[in-house]
């Protein structure tokens, strides 16, 4: 995408904005002029356009003949509630506002979109065409389209899916391993993160200090562009008491890429040679994970953030029995019965037994964006965003009557 007079987007400031209003650059494939009463129909067609295009600007307090009218009805926070409530997917796009002559100017910034196609809240596409915004009617465009979204979701698979745990040399194999619980999400944000800012000198004692006080066994390395933290030894003891290497992936771990992609998983184990599987180590676990991305995201991250793709998979080794096993002394096990949950529900229903081998959610790579949060009447912060991105629909592992009792805890 092109840039403004060379200039790196967070770098802009007004004189850059003076200059292009100055020079011979008109409307065209990739700017448009918008005054400050523009619609906003007619302001989400040109942001779809854009997007399903190769990006652009729009200068909105614009006139057409580039003179300065000003912003006084569009607002950032407008412009923001706007695009989130008229446009599907959200489209990846940051806006900033510039005063020039002691009017206001606000400059949306629209990316190439990577999920298209941007479809209006009228159910209409558009595409840009020299300096105009177009409906789009032809098939093989519309067809254009949809396969840039396919090739895009299997770029996100490949990103954020771990391989399955290879048991080829079985006797790395623990006996009481029962399952594990993969998750990952694929974050789009309108500017770098945190992370990405100082990925080579990011401060990460504080973060040590945590997992040492959380858990004994743990590890901090960098790979590539992501850090991995993983959570648990290394080594498993055999029937004979023989101390063996862990085949990979067995093991607790997160994997936190620059952008803020997460890949992840929790190993579900047994007591050995007992059925019972303590699934109060997946709430431990989510807590970990989502006090460790935190820190390292920073506070701002809702800010930036536009959307995630989250991808979700349990898959079970062996046939196995949840319980929740929290201590006694535990507020929320006395305040909610956890460990009440499975006489109560073998009362009821029986063994509450886990059996099906490799299971997906159905909403397999479903998109969070701020239209999730509106939806379902929840805060958007950073607190609550981490937590919906790390929420587990496995969380409850087949119980049924206590489930409101512990979405009212999360």
């Amino acid at each position: 995408m092109i840039s403004i007079n060379n200039k790196r987007w967070d770098k802009l400031r007004s004189t850059d904005v003076e200059k292009l209003l100055a020079s011979d650059v008109d409307e065209n494939f990739f700017y448009e002029f918008k005054a400050d009463d523009e619609t906003v129909a007619k302001l989400m067609k040109e942001i779809s356009a854009l997007s399903n295009t190769y990006g652009g600007y729009i200068l909105l307090g614009v006139n057409n003949d580039k003179t300065i009218g000003g912003c006084q009805k569009w607002t950032e926070q407008r412009i923001h509630t706007a695009i989130h409530d008229s446009i599907t997917p959200i489209p990846n796009f940051d806006v900033k506002k510039f005063k020039i002559h002691g009017k206001i100017v606000l400059i949306i910034k629209i990316e190439e979109g990577t999920m298209p196609p941007y479809i209006t809240n009228k159910g209409e596409i558009y595409e840009r065409v020299s300096s105009g915004s177009f409906p789009i009617k032809e098939s093989s465009k519309l067809a254009q389209l949809y396969n840039k979204r396919i090739d895009q979701l299997e770029k996100i698979k490949n990103k954020i899916e771990l391989c399955d745990i290879d048991f080829s040399s079985y006797g790395n194999r623990p006996n009481n391993l029962c399952a594990y619980l993969d998750l990952g999400f694929s974050v789009t944000c309108s500017e770098l993160t945190e992370l990405q800012k100082n990925f080579y000198i990011i401060d990460l004692n504080p973060i040590a200090t945590y997992l040492r006080a959380q858990q004994g066994d743990f590890s901090i390395a960098r790979l590539g562009q992501s850090y991995l933290f993983t959570i648990g030894r290394v080594t498993v003891t055999d029937d004979n008491g023989n101390e063996l290497l862990m085949s990979a992936g067995i093991n607790n771990f997160i994997e936190i890429m620059c952008d803020g992609s997460v890949r992840c998983r929790i190993i579900l184990t047994s007591n050995s040679g007992q059925p019972k599987v303590n699934i109060s180590h997946i709430m431990y676990m989510q807590s970990v994970f989502r006090e460790v991305y935190t820190m390292l995201l920073g506070k701002r991250f809702s800010e930036i953030f536009i959307y995630a793709h989250k991808y979700e998979r349990l898959k079970v080794l062996k046939q196995f029995v949840p319980y929740y096993g929290f201590p006694e002394n535990d507020e929320a096990a006395m305040k909610y019965g956890f460990n009440n949950f499975l006489p109560s529900h073998q009362r009821k229903y029986g063994n509450n037994l886990i059996v099906e081998g490799n299971r997906f959610p159905k909403n397999d790579y479903f998109p969070i964006d701020r239209r999730y949060f509106s939806n379902y009447k929840e805060k958007y912060n950073t607190e609550q965003l981490v937590f919906e991105l790390f929420r587990s629909v496995y969380y409850n592992l087949g119980f049924i009557d206590p489930l409101k009792e512990i979405d009212d805890i999360e």
